[in-house]
């Protein structure tokens, strides 16, 4: 067996970089009902591809944020603030999970709050996100904020 010695971070713009040329919505939708496209099914993979997904459509509609909001209780949200506020269909709590997990690893952040610059590389150009961690008794929020473009 291979072992694959990419980090998060290398895999996050990886997913980024292939799916530029999509219509991040549309996948989007697919992977919201756990489509990864990959067929072991592994988790981080599907993740990965939602998070990259969702980074590229905040990229694609000038987005200000978009949000995961994982409540202690009930449905994780997916949330875009644009041109107004609007939700699009969320990932399942369990990939919601691991999204923030990569995202805390990818930042190294463990505290119940923070706020991370962090730079990722798209084809030949970057952009500077912003990862914000919101943890809190009622449930947790992980937000990334785009630059104006």
């Amino acid at each position: 067996m291979i072992k694959d010695d990419r980090n998060y971070h290398q895999r996050l713009q990886e997913f980024c970089d292939c799916y530029m040329e999509t219509d991040p919505k549309k996948e989007l939708e697919k992977a919201s009902k756990g489509i990864s496209g990959d067929p072991s099914g592994d988790l981080d993979e599907l993740a990965l591809k939602f998070l990259g997904l969702g980074i590229f459509y905040g990229v694609a509609e000038k987005a200000k944020k978009i949000s995961i909001v994982k409540p202690k209780e009930g449905k994780v949200l997916f949330t875009v603030e644009s041109r107004g506020q609007y939700q699009l269909p969320p990932p399942s709590l369990q990939v919601a999970d691991r999204i923030i997990s990569i995202a805390r690893a990818i930042t190294h952040v463990d505290e119940d709050h923070g706020k991370v610059l962090v730079s990722l590389g798209l084809r030949n150009d970057r952009i500077e996100l912003t990862f914000q961690f919101d943890q809190k008794a009622g449930g947790e929020t992980f937000s990334i904020h785009f630059p104006e473009l």
